[in-house]
């Protein structure tokens, strides 16, 4: 669907003159006709087109016919990807779904050590494997690992350093049944250089995890902002951001957010992109210099970047606010005492990540820091474990319908 009264003249005229070229001229102009728009919609106009246009398909045609059909593929292309980048996210999500059913990937992420990233995934895994989904955690924190402590293991034998030295053959050959539910895979902090793979190394690492025959996937990542953890942070279907309300924490969780959004950006043009083969070198080099910090020409904002773009690569205008739109992390406050003003906090982040970013950051939950909670995990057992009926409890199992509002 496609929201137009959000949109300015100008962008509406661009979307009408890619229907007419996709559906007709007389859907072009009929609002409502473009309002409910589905992408499934989009895309069989779109095959149908291709069929009829592509040269590739003609091949016997005259040279001079060839020509023409390339021209009016090269349009009706264009024209697909200008409706398709202003459908909604939730659209985006429900195609998502259609398309790879399992398994999910969840990443919590932070930018700080002691906020309770680690017990929060436990937790999160424990509670999806007592509602009857096979769940695996991943323990992605290569330089400074402890998820195994928090489902009640004081050490492992094998650990996903195994897996990155060639050490066991498969992610499997190192994943653990906890006594908790969920399946997990641990890491090792104590082995030097851990935490910097290379970059073939994490991308073979990624692709198999997606290759997990599981429906939940857990990722607990490090309290950094390297490329690493940025990078298993932005390849989650579902992406969480903790903190706590020190100062600290909350100013480190807008500098993960801006930060990984200022990486996805980079990654446009990556050869794992689907838009690899589009790759403009000058805007690599623009969003390059805008984003790193002492190039010169960094931004304070995206809505520079925006106007950057706008005035010197407008063709891939469209190509930024899809990698905008499509990135919405959630926010989790942990640790919240009587004394905090969680809400302050949340209200500071959401207001600078839209005004500095313009994204939207998404409210989770917060979680209180009570008795039972220090108790369980003094004593190395999750929470949910020992305090199944416990006021955290409660607050896990709230968030699940804001994680999955359409159903798991």
């Amino acid at each position: 669907m496609i929201a137009l009264q959000e949109l300015s003249s100008k962008e509406i005229s661009q979307i009408r003159y890619a229907c007419a070229y996709l559906f007709s001229p007389e859907l072009a102009k009929n609002n409502q006709f473009i309002q409910n728009l589905r992408l499934e919609s989009l895309r069989s106009a779109f095959r149908k087109k291709a069929k009829q246009y592509h040269p590739d398909l003609n091949n016997s045609d005259a040279p001079e016919m060839l020509t023409r059909r390339q021209e009016r593929f090269i349009k009706i292309n264009d024209s697909y990807n200008v409706v398709k980048n202003y459908l909604s996210q939730e659209e985006y999500a429900q195609a998502g779904t259609l398309k790879k059913d399992y398994p999910k990937i969840i990443a919590v992420g932070g930018a700080k050590g002691g906020i309770g990233k680690s017990m929060f995934v436990s937790n999160l895994g424990i509670l999806l494997s007592s509602l009857g989904k096979s769940t695996t955690l991943i323990d992605l924190d290569l330089g400074g690992a402890n998820l195994h402590l928090y489902l009640g293991e004081t050490s492992i034998r094998k650990t996903i350093n195994d897996f990155l030295n060639k050490k066991a053959r498969s992610l499997s050959d190192i994943t653990i049944q906890s006594r908790y539910g969920p399946l997990f895979i641990g890491g090792d902090g104590s082995e030097l250089g851990s935490g910097n793979i290379n970059y073939l190394r994490k991308l073979k690492l990624l692709k198999t995890i997606k290759e997990i025959d599981t429906e939940y996937i857990i990722m607990d990542l490090g309290g950094d902002t390297s490329y690493n953890t940025l990078d298993f942070f932005l390849a989650a279907d579902c992406q969480i951001v903790i903190t706590t309300c020190e100062p600290a924490a909350y100013l480190e969780a807008y500098n993960f957010v801006k930060v990984s959004l200022y990486r996805k950006l980079n990654r446009i043009f990556s050869s794992e992109s689907q838009w690899n083969k589009q790759k403009d070198t000058e805007l690599a080099e623009i969003i390059k210099e805008a984003t790193h910090t002492g190039s010169g020409n960094e931004i304070t904002s995206i809505h520079e970047l925006i106007k950057i773009i706008k005035d010197s690569k407008p063709k891939y205008l469209n190509l930024i606010h899809q990698a905008l739109r499509s990135f919405n992390p959630y926010l989790i406050v942990n640790m919240v005492n009587a004394e905090s003003n969680y809400k302050d906090v949340v209200t500071r982040i959401q207001d600078v990540s839209k005004k500095m970013l313009s994204i939207e950051v998404r409210y989770l939950s917060n979680f209180s820091f009570e008795y039972e909670v220090k108790n369980a995990t003094n004593q190395l057992r999750p929470v949910l474990a020992k305090y199944p009926r416990g006021n955290f409890a409660k607050q896990m199992n709230r968030i699940i319908p804001k994680l999955w509002p359409n159903g798991m």
